[in-house]
């Protein structure tokens, strides 16, 4: 039988909780007997809008699904001195893995500016795109360009739990960190406790990733 994996790309910038909710969501929706984590090398379109290194994402991703056995961190853009390109990468795996199933999982948010990506055509040459919605379920609705691919069962939904985080709230709670009243810091570390893998949250601890201080 034809192996199953799904991938879940992204930033990682940190990874959180959100984002092991959507790898779940995506075993089970489509019966993957993998899951790995792609974290984007130097992602076109977040030109230096990173914090952490591709080093370092690749780092905190790994401690994130450590114990999980069927899950793993493929390390392929973040090794890669070239800017990441997603059609690009998921050629490069299909061609080495000629006998599995790839499904490459997105956010809803994505689904809609898809047709902006490079070579975003491709995509579907390599991988489904399965789309994760946390809405009710109801019409699937894809944009005009994509609905083929809908209709050939290329593109398809996975419903997922509400998950109300970001890693972009989570950078600006580390900066709340530096607050100087102590129960707006309370709360900023009660948050990062609850929405980060406990692991990655105690090495962020140990080493000022984030954090600027606010303003």
């Amino acid at each position: 039988m034809t192996k199953q994996i799904c991938i879940i790309g992204g930033s990682f910038d940190p990874i959180h909780m959100g984002h092991l909710q959507m790898a779940r969501s995506a075993q089970a929706q489509c019966l993957a007997d993998e899951v790995w984590f792609l974290p984007a090398g130097q992602p076109w379109q977040k030109k230096g809008q990173l914090v952490a290194s591709p080093v370092e994402r690749l780092h905190l991703t790994q401690m994130a699904i450590e114990g999980v056995r069927s899950w793993r961190v493929e390390p392929c853009e973040t090794e890669s001195a070239e800017p990441s390109c997603t059609a690009n990468t998921l050629q490069a795996l299909a061609e080495a893995h000629p006998d599995y199933q790839f499904n490459f999982v997105i956010g809803a948010d994505q689904l809609a500016n898809l047709t902006t990506w490079k070579y975003w055509q491709s995509l579907f040459d390599y991988a489904r795109i399965g789309v994760v919605d946390r809405s009710d379920w109801g019409d699937f609705k894809a944009p005009a360009p994509l609905k083929r691919h809908l209709i050939h069962n290329r593109l398809f939904r996975i419903p997922m739990p509400a998950v109300n985080i970001s890693s972009s709230e989570i950078r600006r709670l580390f900066g709340v960190l530096h607050h100087s009243n102590p129960k707006v810091v309370e709360t900023a570390r009660l948050k990062l406790e609850t929405v980060l893998p406990s692991r990655v949250w105690g090495y962020l601890q140990r080493h000022e990733i984030y954090g600027r201080p606010v303003e």
